[in-house]
């Protein structure tokens, strides 16, 4: 049996991740978006470093990855075998977010800035239900 051999970045920092209560179909859309710009970093960025920083504020969830890998051609952006790159932003905007992706300082590196209103993504509290609740 052969070991599997990485050869991605070699510095992967990870911020703390703050832990709001996530609709499960939200929870995944986010995780797979996430999973692709990884993917995409190891597959065709040739980096060294990459960055996955996840922010909650009192309005939204904002998701930035960052790299300092090849940066991607302006032109690939429209390409047919762009799947990956369509695919992360139809699932941020089925949840009603905004998805961008920005080319480094001449041609080096990549952002990917996923920003999704809280209302779309968050879970119902308990207090929600109970106010849902029909009166008697």
């Amino acid at each position: 049996m052969k070991a599997a051999r990485f050869y991605g970045p070699k510095d992967i920092r990870i911020d703390q991740i703050p832990e709001p209560q996530l609709r499960p179909a939200a929870a995944i859309a986010i995780f797979r978006v996430a999973q692709e710009a990884m993917t995409n970093v190891i597959r065709h960025a040739g980096a060294t470093e990459v960055e996955l920083r996840v922010a909650v504020d009192s309005q939204h969830l904002t998701m930035t990855l960052t790299d300092n890998g090849s940066g991607v051609a302006p032109g690939r952006l429209k390409a047919s075998g762009s799947h990956g790159l369509l695919g992360m932003r139809h699932r941020v905007q089925a949840l009603g977010g905004y998805w961008s992706l920005t080319a480094g300082a001449a041609g080096r590196g990549t952002e990917v800035q996923v920003q999704i209103p809280l209302s779309r993504i968050q879970a119902p509290t308990v207090v929600d239900l109970m106010l849902d609740e029909p009166q008697q």
